[in-house]
């Protein structure tokens, strides 16, 4: 097979890999694997990467430079097009907090860096991705950063023999998959956006260049062509988001590609007319559908509709449109031009978009477009704890003691975030009687002595050097909150993970009857140690409203015309919460801590709402802000 070969299979599996993805972000029932579209065309991606590579070095033609040129003028066109597009419209359309993020993306983008920014800001599946209009971009981050790393590889290593090559792909393969299952269960953020847990499936699209130049198994392969589309289509259609990814799961997809790239038949599943198009936009498709999904999500749709169906279709149509007046033509254009001037036309598209980026980012995504209300409740979301950012989101694996205010210590805060919202309230109340405040919080830690968090962040080593700092301040009265339910039942924000993120001896496999008795007999020894030496007052469950607050409200204000109130009903928050209260109930009677009203300052009898007056009292779903705190000031005082 020649450079010059079209491959009909390649270009069938990248229509299903697409519609795939498609599908699984607009929330199409039956497709909730559908993310491992992207892991179809990583594997192609080395399928094809590797040919080019290797048959170059075989004809002692290869180039670096062109290589990376040739890359270039098919990937960046399509994604500059894009981000200007969304960053024009935006200025019309997009809150400012919204729009400075998306600036910040679209610099991250066009440096192909989005995949290390995400795995900074947010998991894939949280709620709060999907809000992000270049979120997908991480793909192409990803697959950057392997064609820069990929030939420098190939390149040194044939220096050994080109025949090694394979055996070199080979142990690069088995390094990178069993790195990724490691980082799975220590660290599934980087497992999945990071190149290195990634790489192993570029790896296999290379065995799988390899083992097509072979007649191993010819006779075999129209079964194996079956086979493969058999494995694929299962991931797509078993897995779900809850599924630990990429890891060991990764491979029925992964390996189902590989086979039908060896198997290289022409079935009319790939090669018809439809799936051929889709093949060829393929590329535009991803870049465009994304924007939508996100748009949907953005005036309050967070669910298959009719209008999904439109978007689906406006994806495909932009797809097309992109693919024919910029991604094809410019592909075409610039391959006829020497590769100077295609590295300056290059870089003069990503200069016009860069430089208008990181002065909308610089300027906050320009307030003034706003009129005052909107931008007064969107403002809302910064209204939290100005400690936040000095101390609890900073302690990483180095403890730190914090102290707010002046005088001696004469309380102490102590929990996850949840308690850490309430800092205002206690810091002004304290201030009255001229005491200081120790903090004892850190984001997701909650207050279970000896636990573990499946992110690796420190929190048990964080608890450990509490109680010893617990020991300098004995009989000064803790205030103390958790999101407890989180803990004891799950998060409750759509397409949110229910495994279990925090475990003791070993991690659990789901969120069942024993892991909820552990969870809650933890906490009853844990906190009852602390009020062994310590009055403890603690805040029941804070109502977790599962929309942010402040955004939901300003975004139906620009785009509607008016604000919703967000709420949830109060017989959701009783129920949800009906374990967490009981944990607080045993407390109260086995330990003596007092027990510390929340609904009644949030809740009326039918809702718990986000907002008092019109006014957000959280900075996000579950959080309460500095205006929501102060609510507690007479019960704290």
């Amino acid at each position: 097979m020649s450079n010059k070969t079209f491959r009909t299979d390649i270009n069938g599996l990248r229509a299903i890999a697409v519609i795939s993805v498609v599908f699984f972000h607009f929330s199409l029932q039956g497709f909730e694997g559908g993310f491992v579209g992207v892991d179809i065309f990583f594997v192609i991606s080395g399928f094809l990467m590797t040919g080019i590579i290797v048959k170059g070095l075989e004809n002692k033609k290869f180039s670096i430079i062109d290589f990376y040129i040739a890359r270039a003028r098919r990937i960046i066109p399509a994604l500059a097009l894009l981000c200007l597009v969304l960053l024009v419209v935006g200025w019309f359309l997009i809150a400012p907090d919204d729009y400075s993020k998306l600036a910040r993306e679209a610099d991250r983008a066009l440096l192909f860096l989005s995949n290390n920014y995400y795995y900074k800001n947010s998991g894939y599946f949280d709620t709060e991705s999907h809000e992000r209009m270049l979120l997908h971009t991480w793909t192409l981050s990803v697959e950057w950063q392997f064609y820069i790393i990929y030939p420098l590889v190939l390149v040194g290593l044939s220096k050994l023999g080109l025949n090694r090559l394979p055996y070199a792909i080979c142990i690069l393969f088995i390094g990178s998959f069993s790195w990724s299952v490691y980082k799975s269960y220590v660290d599934p953020n980087y497992a999945f956006y990071l190149l290195p847990s990634r790489a192993w499936e570029m790896m296999l699209g290379g065995l799988a260049f390899y083992l097509s130049r072979t007649d191993f198994l010819d006779r075999y392969k129209n079964n194996i062509f079956y086979i493969g589309l058999t494995l694929i289509l299962l991931a797509i259609f078993v897995y779900d988001p809850e599924t630990r990814w990429p890891g060991v799961a990764a491979l029925l997809p992964t390996l189902g590609t590989g086979l039908v790239i060896y198997a290289g038949k022409n079935n009319i599943f790939l090669s018809n007319i439809v799936a051929q198009k889709l093949g060829d936009w393929s590329y535009s498709i991803y870049l465009w559908h994304w924007p939508l999904v996100v748009a949907l999500i953005l005036v309050g749709i967070d669910e298959f509709t009719w209008l999904s169906i439109v978007l689906i279709l406006l994806s495909v149509f932009l797809g097309w449109l992109s693919f024919s007046i910029i991604e094809n033509p410019l592909r075409k254009y610039l391959s006829k031009k020497n590769n100077w001037i295609t590295l300056l036309v290059i870089l003069i598209a990503l200069a016009v978009i860069l430089f208008p980026a990181e002065k909308i980012r610089k300027n906050k995504g320009y307030i003034e477009r706003l009129s005052g209300e909107v931008y007064r409740i969107l403002n809302a979301a910064n209204d939290r704890f100005e400690g936040m950012d000095k101390c609890h989101n900073k302690r990483n694996k180095n403890y730190q003691e914090c102290i707010y205010g002046e005088g001696h210590v004469g309380v102490i805060v102590m929990g996850d975030s949840h308690a850490m919202s309430f800092l205002p309230a206690v810091v002004e109340a304290y201030a009255e009687r001229e005491q200081s405040v120790l903090d004892l919080t850190r984001s997701g830690c909650p207050t279970l002595f000896g636990v573990n968090s499946i992110y690796g962040d420190g929190c048990k080593d964080f608890l450990a050097e509490s109680v010893k700092t617990l020991e300098k301040y004995k009989d000064i009265p803790i205030y103390l909150s958790n999101r407890y339910s989180a803990f004891l039942v799950g998060d409750n924000e759509k397409e949110s993970k229910t495994m279990p993120v925090i475990y003791f001896d070993k991690e659990y496999s789901g969120i069942d009857e024993s892991y909820t008795n552990e969870i809650n007999s933890n906490y009853m020894s844990s906190i009852c140690a602390v009020a062994e030496n310590n009055p403890v007052y603690m805040f029941r469950p804070v109502p977790e409203l599962i929309k942010h607050v402040p955004k939901t409200m300003g975004r139906s204000l620009l785009y509607k015309g008016k604000f919703v109130r967000v709420s949830v009903s109060r017989e959701y928050y009783e129920k949800r919460n009906r374990l967490a209260n009981k944990l607080i109930d045993e407390l109260e009677q086995r330990c003596g801590i007092v027990a510390l009203e929340v609904a009644d300052y949030l809740c009326d009898e039918n809702h718990c709402y986000g907002d008092i007056d019109g006014q957000p009292i959280y900075f996000d779903d579950d959080h309460l802000n500095t205006k929501g705190a102060k609510l507690f000031l007479d019960t704290l005082r």
